[in-house]
């Protein structure tokens, strides 16, 4: 049996912010938008610190989030 895809998008705490703000202002922009992951996980990488990983069943809310947090 097949698993349903899903789009991930890798984001990193936001500069001057903390882990937990950076976190908060995910959530609230996902609740503001009735937006629900299928995963959020923090995640750490020795090259560019600490962010998350965050994974969408949807394509099209995958490319928003991004838009809105990658930029």
């Amino acid at each position: 049996m097949a698993l349903d895809p899903s789009f991930v998008v890798r984001v990193e705490k936001q500069p001057g912010g903390t882990f937990g703000e950076t976190m908060n202002n995910i959530r609230s922009w996902l609740d503001h938008r009735h937006i629900q992951p299928a995963s959020f996980n923090p995640v750490a990488n020795a090259r560019s610190g600490v962010g998350f990983e965050i994974s969408f069943s949807s394509e099209d809310e995958a490319h928003l989030f991004e838009r809105e947090f990658r930029a």
